[in-house]
């Protein structure tokens, strides 16, 4: 009886722990199923996938994908079209990086390009027996930095002087210009403007607020120097600044002296690095590239300074106004040929036809830029770029907007540089195109 009743006591005992389970999963409801639980689990991992990827979104820059899209390619070296890949993908991180941190690189690329400069005069200065290259060096920087800093020192207020002294007189100009167009009408004008309402322009000038244009004028004043103070030195804020700042007054001139130290060295292993089979075009192009370049940066370059030095006291011994401003111009605008020469004389022109002897002014005007381009032609250019630049003014104007638009300071000194990089790969393409079997077919069927 005991051990009957003891097997009806465990089975009941069976039987309510199951009861009582089946009552736990009736109580918990149909989300309790295996397939539900699957579901609930898979949404928590992507949604948590999710804000793990968003939370990276800010390290997964273009340096860190090019650098696993690099990564991926390795396995496949030596297939074709992976060279090409990994141009394509290193010119483009280099890009991005120009954009972001262009002005940190500013002070290497400006180091670089007066090396680039002065690396021939080094050259010839160390082929003196008791000079070193080290040595050389010195004797030219020294000098050259002393001049960069006596020309800021003296040239600068000069420079925001006049500037504030030509806006400080728009109320003269302007009541002149209202005196000249008072007598004015469309027929007197004796020719049509295309695409001009001569009636409308004349009006629009007579209703001319000289207090207006000269506050437009101060302001827009304002804005380009702080524009361009921050455009080259690419100011961040705090101990970004410093770096900045540091960068282009003390790190400028002292990467430049080990840059001009080693510039042979550089070249040497960089030519090194080319592979046996593309080191006779690379050299071809090498040379055609520096020749072109340099024929650009150590020749309109210097011969522009020099230009706008001669225009500037040329100006002040005929006692022209402005005479320093209108220098500046002229070596700023002379970067680009021919078409500076025509640009930097607008200012002057005006100049010259607002002041009280219209006539003699634009004598001196004349006498002053026809004397300086006259010893540009005949002489300075001849003696430091020996023939043409090679570079078409518009390719030229074209290179400093792009460069200086997407890059800022440092796409002003790239800027030229990649031009001539593009035009001379252009060119290999032309001549190559006209080598082709395809070229040669054309040309014997159009005969």
């Amino acid at each position: 009886m005991s051990a009957g009743s003891g097997l009806k006591g465990e089975a009941s005992g069976r039987g309510g722990r199951a009861s009582g389970e089946v009552g736990g999963g009736g109580a918990e409801g149909p989300g309790a199923t295996p397939a539900t639980w699957r579901v609930i689990q898979g949404a928590v991992v992507i949604l948590a996938a999710g804000f793990f990827l968003f939370s990276l979104r800010e390290m997964l820059n273009p340096f860190l994908i090019y650098c696993a899209f690099i990564a991926l390619l390795i396995p496949f070296r030596g297939v074709r079209g992976h060279a090409h890949m990994v141009t394509v993908a290193t010119v483009l991180v280099a890009l991005w990086v120009l954009q972001t941190a262009g002005s940190l690189l500013g002070p290497f690329f400006l180091a670089f390009v007066l090396a680039y400069i002065l690396d021939p005069v080094v050259d010839r200065v160390s082929a003196h027996p008791k000079l070193g290259r080290t040595a050389s060096i010195l004797v030219i920087l020294v000098p050259f930095l002393a001049l960069g800093v006596l020309v800021f020192a003296v040239g600068l207020p000069q420079f925001v002087g006049q500037a504030q002294a030509l806006i400080g007189r728009v109320p003269e100009f302007v009541a002149k210009l209202h005196d000249w167009v008072a007598g004015l009408t469309p027929e007197s004008l004796g020719f049509d403007l295309p695409l001009v309402d001569e009636g409308a322009l004349l009006d629009q000038i007579q209703n001319l607020d000289a207090n207006s244009v000269r506050s437009l004028l101060e302001t827009w004043g304002t804005e380009l120097a702080q524009r361009a103070w921050t455009a080259v030195l690419g100011l961040g804020r705090g101990f970004g600044t410093l770096i900045n700042v540091g960068g282009y007054l003390v790190l400028t001139p002292v990467l430049m002296f080990y840059l001009l130290r080693d510039f042979d060295l550089i070249v040497a292993r960089a030519g090194e690095l080319v592979p046996g089979r593309f080191k006779s075009g690379a050299n071809s192009f090498a040379r055609n590239y520096d020749k072109l370049l340099s024929s650009y940066l150590r020749g309109q370059v210097l011969t522009s300074v020099i230009v706008g030095a001669i225009t500037w006291v040329g100006l002040l011994i005929v006692g022209f106004p402005y005479a320093f401003l209108l220098g500046v111009t002229v070596a700023v605008l002379g970067v680009v040929p021919y078409l500076g020469l025509v640009v930097s004389l607008i200012p002057a022109v005006i100049l010259a036809l607002i002041s009280d002897s219209v006539g003699i002014s634009l004598l001196k005007v004349a006498i002053v830029y026809g004397v300086a381009q006259g010893l540009e032609g005949a002489v300075i250019s001849p003696r430091i770029v020996g023939g043409s630049v090679g570079l078409h003014p518009v390719w030229i104007l074209l290179a400093l907007a792009l460069g200086g638009f997407y890059f800022g300071f440092v796409g002003l000194l790239i800027g030229v540089p990649i031009a001539v990089a593009i035009k001379l790969l252009l060119k290999r393409g032309v001549e190559r195109y006209r080598r082709s079997a395809l070229y040669k077919e054309e040309s014997t069927l159009s005969r």
